[in-house]
């Protein structure tokens, strides 16, 4: 089984809905040489969903069963995919009140995704944090600078 690390980075950690940039590094190790693919995205929204958008687009990235080890700074998320998203699941993603539990779609998609993997989750700031916060900054200044001369950025740009 392949082993696979995600690393997953938010330009901010506040809880409250904002704008945020949030981006991921998929690393795996081929031949003795590390090969890596990433994504960043640009969202109106929580801490949370950030991270669990992230999450989900790396492990799209996979096209085989792995040992995937999951390093970001966000406790909660970590804690819930170890502890309440296969409830979750079973219960069609309804909380012990029987409500919907905040950014159902993307636990689901995380869900689905995950089966078939064997998931190790590791906390806190990695070897990839310090490049995934240079990156959007980068990108959110490319965006600012571009719109500020009246042009619009491609999404494929972003």
């Amino acid at each position: 089984m392949y082993k696979v690390d995600i690393y997953l980075a938010q330009s901010t950690a506040s809880l409250s809905k904002d704008e945020r940039w949030h981006g991921y590094v998929v690393a795996c190790i081929k031949n003795g040489e590390e090969k890596t693919v990433n994504g960043f995205g640009h969202i109106f929204g929580t801490y949370h969903e950030a991270t669990l958008r992230s999450l989900s687009d790396a492990l799209d990235r996979l096209n085989r069963s792995c040992e995937v080890y999951i390093h970001t700074e966000d406790r909660f998320v970590l804690n819930m995919l170890g502890t309440q998203l296969e409830k979750w699941a079973g219960n069609n993603y309804l909380n012990a009140k029987g409500e919907p539990i905040k950014h159902a779609e993307l636990w689901e998609e995380v869900y689905v995704r995950t089966r078939g993997q064997l998931i190790v989750a590791e906390e806190g700031r990695h070897s990839y944090s310090e490049w995934l916060d240079t990156e959007m900054k980068r990108r959110e200044r490319l965006i600012h600078d571009t719109a500020s001369c009246g042009i619009e950025m491609a999404k494929e740009d972003k």
